[in-house]
């Protein structure tokens, strides 16, 4: 029996963290400086990065405004990809071995994520398996830390959560992660100006994961008034912005709102009990892109409308789809709770076409042969890493998690 997790929302206690600083806005980037004193334990700074970004430029900006403001400035360009384990304790290492007083991470999520992890591993005892997901071991302190993003999407410059990708004997590789207050930076500089490089591919991704991100918050079970009006504000964003980004990657305004889509979508993640990516989609995302080599954005993004057909026969999933439909634009006049929830599906389809993804997984390798022991894999993984049965509307099993891979592989017309 399908159920809704028990208790409501006015009967519970909320809490509500964010980073402390936000600056927000073209050319917000001048202020690292000024901002980088009020947080910093000393003037030796840090700056964790990917080498790609600083031949574009990138980090400029913020070294120049450091140097400025009287900072010793250190760059380590980190490997470009996925933070594996491997490059995520280079990272540490590099963080533990200077007397720094400030950790920058300036990039995509992957690059703000080992800078977090390497500002707090560096002053935690111990290894940094110790500390990753289903692990409790707290994390106590931390280096200061300022996040730049590059990309709008994974919304970690607001986050309190740093994503590793480690071996697993069964699938390969699986990502984890750490989480906690001590995750949360000090500060958060978005500049919309820096993701005006960011190659369309890119773009794409980064939407969708911003979009999933706060989509799959509006359908979570421990969803509330406050989460969803954030949350369904920056659907809306993507969905007016994500396109245009897309198509014409100049137009400043359409950054601008992506961006703070993204920034919406990593605040609201870090509420313990709303856990959007404890969803379904975000379980299953996570479990593939290391893999099958999906980018993390377009794994959130191919499964996403499969997510909201799953759900389809919880009647709250679908009063929350409806909500979604309405803010991606669809007309849902006169229509009833689940018409309006399968606009939203359509919807989702229409914007991953129209920014050149897959609309299946197919698309990225994943064949019929693996439907039984990803699903046996993931329904194990849902509540060990995620519980989420907490926060997904409808239960997981392992007949349906095939149902549900069949129809992603099958693709848009799959779906009944």
């Amino acid at each position: 029996m399908e159920k809704r997790f028990e208790g409501h929302w006015s009967s519970r206690l909320d809490e509500y963290r964010h980073v402390p600083i936000v600056n927000f806005g073209v050319g917000a980037i001048d202020a690292t400086g000024a901002i980088a004193k009020k947080v910093s334990r000393n003037s030796n700074a840090m700056i964790i990065t990917e080498g790609v970004l600083g031949d574009l430029g990138l980090i400029d900006g913020a070294r120049s405004s450091l140097a400025d403001s009287g900072f010793n400035v250190d760059v380590y360009p980190s490997g470009a990809g996925e933070p594996t384990l491997e490059e995520t304790k280079k990272a540490i290492n590099m963080a533990s071995e200077g007397d720094y007083g400030l950790v920058v991470g300036i990039g995509g999520g992957s690059a703000m994520d080992k800078a977090k992890i390497a500002a707090c591993l560096s002053e935690n005892p111990g290894e940094l398996e110790e500390y990753l997901c289903p692990s409790d071991r707290p994390l106590t302190k931390s280096k200061p830390k300022i996040m730049i993003p590059t990309t709008a999407g994974t919304g970690s410059e607001a986050s309190n959560t740093a994503v590793v990708i480690v071996p697993h004997k069964e699938v390969g590789t699986m990502k984890t992660w750490i989480t906690g207050p001590e995750v949360l930076a000090e500060a958060a500089i978005v500049d919309p100006a820096l993701t005006l490089k960011c190659p369309p591919r890119v773009t794409a991704g980064a939407g969708m994961d911003a979009l999933s991100h706060t989509a799959e918050g509006v359908i979570s079970l421990q969803a509330n008034p406050y989460s969803d009006a954030l949350e369904l504000k920056a659907i809306e964003l993507v969905s007016k912005n994500l396109s245009t980004a897309y198509h014409q990657g100049s137009d400043i305004e359409a950054r601008w709102n992506m961006s703070l889509a993204a920034m919406i979508g990593g605040q609201v993640i870090s509420y313990p009990w709303v856990a959007g990516p404890a969803c379904l989609g975000h379980v299953v995302s996570e479990g593939i892109s290391a893999k099958y080599g999906i980018p993390h954005g377009e794994a959130c993004g191919v499964v996403l409308p499969y997510v909201y057909w799953y759900n389809l026969p919880v009647p709250y999933a679908r009063e929350k789809l409806a909500k979604i439909a309405g803010a991606m634009g669809a007309d849902i006049s006169g229509m009833n709770a689940r018409q309006a929830a399968e606009r939203a599906i359509d919807a989702t389809f229409d914007l991953l076409e129209d920014v050149g993804l897959p609309t299946d997984l197919s698309a990225y390798g994943v064949g019929e042969g693996d439907i039984p022991a990803l699903s046996e894999y993931l329904l194990k993984r849902s509540e060990e890493m995620y519980s989420m049965s907490e926060y997904n509307p409808r239960s997981a099993t392992q007949e349906n998690l095939e149902d549900f891979f069949h129809s992603a592989i099958g693709g848009r017309g799959s779906l009944k």
